[in-house]
């Protein structure tokens, strides 16, 4: 087996557990063959993510956290852009994962997807009520951005579904939701590394990663390279069903990469 490595990790800087120092104690006790920061870029819609002064003291931390384990660990200093975050300039950052973390209803109001379930709910109201109009504004969302936008690696593919276990909000069955689903990911699989997320596998409860086993079928069919993360916000996290998950899309027939193909 492959050596285990993690390019989705969030520390204090945004909305994680753990210094970068200490994520990176970790991932060293665990082996890891490399360990990517992936802290929330700042968005202005809503006003997540990491401010100025949070963003340079991230940079300094993980550029002094290279250098201390050259030679022992690569650590490379990423950013999760979200969709409606301003691009950052070109090569600032190690690598990009792009993610939609908002839709904008039809009235232009913009809501979370991945707050809360009662946020959930609020939201569905907003889109008329109709959960398929919600789950269809967030793939809307992650066409424009990755029509838009030229990023490393692209997240958690249907976050919408973060709150949605057992089916609570909508049928992830249903031809409404599986056809909006599908359209995006095939106008876009074969063109970035498309993460297996197994983040709501360890914190909320879902049984299955970001994309659902069922969108592996486009991703083998485009040839698309994955990366399985974590999006590990606590150090105890950094391997949660890593080595599980990247046995099961390679029998699957996916091509798996890690940090270290995408930086070198």
């Amino acid at each position: 087996m492959k050596p285990l490595s993690n390019a989705h990790t969030h520390t204090k800087y945004c909305d994680g557990a753990n210094t970068p120092a200490e994520m990176a104690a970790a991932a060293y006790k665990l082996g890891f063959s490399a360990l990517g920061f992936s802290g929330h870029s700042f968005c202005p819609e809503d006003g997540f993510g990491m401010d100025t002064p949070a963003l340079l003291a991230y940079q300094r931390e993980v550029a002094a956290l290279k250098m201390e384990y050259e030679g022992k660990m690569p650590i490379f200093c990423g950013l999760e852009l979200d969709s409606m975050s301003p691009m950052p300039s070109h090569g600032e950052f190690d690598y990009l994962i792009g993610s939609v973390h908002n839709i904008t209803t039809p009235e232009g109001e913009v809501w979370p997807v991945d707050m809360s379930a009662e946020v959930t709910a609020e939201a569905i109201k907003a889109n008329g009520g109709d959960p398929y109009a919600y789950t269809a504004a967030y793939f809307a969302a992650m066409d424009e951005m990755l029509s838009a936008r030229q990023v490393d690696i692209v997240g958690h593919f249907d976050l919408v579904c973060k709150f949605n276990a057992s089916g609570r909000f909508f049928d992830e069955t249903a031809p409404a939701y599986r056809k909006s689903a599908a359209l995006v990911l095939e106008r876009h699989a074969g063109k970035f590394v498309f993460e297996i997320n197994t983040g709501a596998m360890c914190r909320y409860g879902l049984t299955r990663p970001y994309p659902d086993y069922w969108l592996w079928d486009i991703l083998k069919a485009h040839r698309t390279p994955v990366i399985i993360g974590t999006d590990s916000h606590a150090a105890d996290t950094l391997d949660f069903q890593l080595a599980e998950m990247r046995m099961r899309a390679e029998q699957f027939g996916l091509r798996v990469v890690d940090i270290l193909d995408i930086c070198g």
